[in-house]
């Protein structure tokens, strides 16, 4: 009895002295703590240089995505069984002695105990301490232990796990500068201090790094589609607009080693003359995407956005309207689209200050030896679309004339000049493209319209209108269409109310407009 006393102490004292003992290594945590243990073993052992598609270079370019981002799932499930096997090492190096220890003790368990019965009670004590200890230790390490063992099994995922296998799909594709900031400013960073602001941040960051363009797409030159959609153009411009792209389409298949001057185009016309119009059917016939980039009123932060770090930061408008075909980021954008640059002009008649730092930047960005800018936004260069139109209400050779700065980029420019359209081209893209759209637009508001059609005295009261109409372009032509069906839509309006989604709001005799 007073043995087993002795022992019961022994084993209390080392119960209170084994948490101290391992302090520095109590690994029994929840799932938040064991996250955090893993975001800093990642952090430190930068996760992101194991990631290596080298082997990949030179397939199409969706086959690399495809492999980066298997890479990257990989790796990422492995270093989450890595951590708790690390984690599991020093353990395993106590359970190994402890083992041969136990076993050895149990050999000579007839020994140790007459030695406990006929030695001295301090020997007794030091004995039981001794065994109590190892108990202690092998109880206190088996919980942790069994923990790590757990979680290698069954690791628990992170939040940006989507995010870590996006940024490794397309890593390869993303310059270094771009690398290290995505790398260490905005990953590492986070593992090392986790909190909803940058995690914040790096969503935001990601969402427009990874929608870049990263290749060049095949674009093949469609002339009869070309032909079809510039069909109510003047002759002369149809013809023009053809040639220009065909040559785009050339020059981006040469050796882009050898420097030649490749300058914008600029589109000269009032508005509604059908610039943008155009270049949109040049950009579809060519496989391609419009780009298009708003200059008024815009100063240069506008235009080449601000540091993430700034208040109301922002990516600029020319980054923006690259990626706006991509709908995320794991979409894969290319290179060779189509860039509109409109309202050009206006930066030639400002005389604010900051128009003229808006034109400067504007001016080396169209060089055709300097075609990239610095976003700081993303912390990297981004490479402008191959193809450049310019676009503006005013010829900007003769606002140039009283500068020579400006005269020697005007100089540079060739330019097409779109006069409007007569009324033979206004009756067909009228009654063969406007107004079926429209129709289109009101049977899809279903019930009351599902079968609505204009009625042929609408017909006739806008043919009477372009027979009468001064504006070159097709804003007034489009705002007196939609008048006309607002009129004869209204007969058909209920007159107390009308279910948009799943409200009934009541419009009070309003007209019943789709659309708004």
């Amino acid at each position: 009895m007073k043995q087993f006393r002795q022992f019961c102490i022994s084993f209390l004292v080392s119960i209170i002295l084994c948490p101290i003992a391992l302090a520095d290594e109590a690994a029994v945590t929840p799932d938040k703590l064991h996250i955090s243990y893993v975001r800093q073993y990642m952090a430190n052992n930068r996760f992101f240089d194991r990631l290596n598609v080298s082997g990949y270079a030179g397939q199409p370019i969706d086959a690399q995505v495809r492999a980066g981002r298997a890479e990257a799932k990989r790796q990422y499930d492995w270093v989450l069984k890595e951590y708790s096997l690390y984690e599991s090492l020093p353990y395993l190096a106590f359970y190994v002695p402890a083992l041969i220890v136990g076993g050895t003790a149990l050999s000579y368990k007839e020994a140790i105990s007459e030695f406990m019965m006929t030695g001295s009670a301090f020997s007794s004590v030091l004995v039981s301490a001794a065994i109590g200890m190892g108990i202690g230790l092998t109880v206190a390490t088996a919980i942790p232990f069994t923990m790590n063992v757990y979680y290698g099994i069954f690791a628990p995922k992170l939040a940006e796990e989507n995010l870590i296998l996006a940024y490794g799909a397309k890593k390869a594709f993303l310059d270094k500068r771009t690398q290290h900031y995505i790398e260490d400013e905005l990953f590492y960073s986070f593992w090392r201090s986790p909190g909803g602001e940058a995690l914040s941040r790096l969503q935001k960051i990601l969402d427009k790094a990874l929608r870049l363009p990263f290749y060049s797409k095949e674009l093949v030159y469609d002339e009869e589609k070309i032909d079809e959609a510039l069909r109510d153009y003047p002759t002369h411009v149809a013809d023009r607009l053809k040639r220009f792209a065909h040559s785009e389409l050339v020059y981006q298949q040469t050796d882009s080693s050898i420097y030649d001057s490749h300058y914008p185009i600029y589109f000269l016309g009032v508005p509604g003359t059908g610039k943008t119009y155009a270049a949109r059917q040049l950009a579809e016939a060519m496989g391609t995407n419009l780009a298009v980039v708003n200059l008024d009123g815009a100063t240069i932060d506008d235009i080449v956005g601000t540091p993430f770090e700034s208040a109301n930061a922002r990516a600029g408008r020319i980054l923006d309207a690259i990626i706006a075909r991509t709908d995320s980021s794991q979409d894969i954008n290319h290179h060779n689209q189509v860039l509109m640059i409109d309202e050009f002009d206006r930066l030639f008649i400002s005389g604010n200050e900051k128009s003229k730092d808006v034109l400067s930047f504007m001016l080396k960005l169209l060089d055709p030896s300097n075609r990239s800018y610095y976003s700081p936004y993303l912390k990297t260069e981004v490479r402008l679309p191959d193809t450049i139109i310019l676009a503006g209400n005013r010829d900007i050779h003769e606002l140039s004339a009283q500068d020579p700065e400006l005269e020697a980029i005007a100089s540079r420019l060739d330019k097409v000049v779109f006069d409007g359209f007569d009324s033979r081209a206004k009756q067909k893209i009228a009654f063969e493209i406007m107004v079926p759209n429209k129709e289109r637009r009101y049977r899809s508001a279903g019930k009351l319209f599902a079968d609505f059609t204009l009625p042929e005295s609408g017909y006739d009261m806008i043919h009477d209108f372009i027979e009468t109409d001064q504006d070159p372009g097709l804003r007034s032509l489009e705002k007196y269409i939609s008048r006309v069906f607002e009129t004869f839509a209204h007969g058909l309006a209920p007159k107390s109310q009308i279910t948009v989604g799943n409200k009934a709001e009541q419009w009070n005799r309003q007209p019943v407009l789709a659309g708004g």
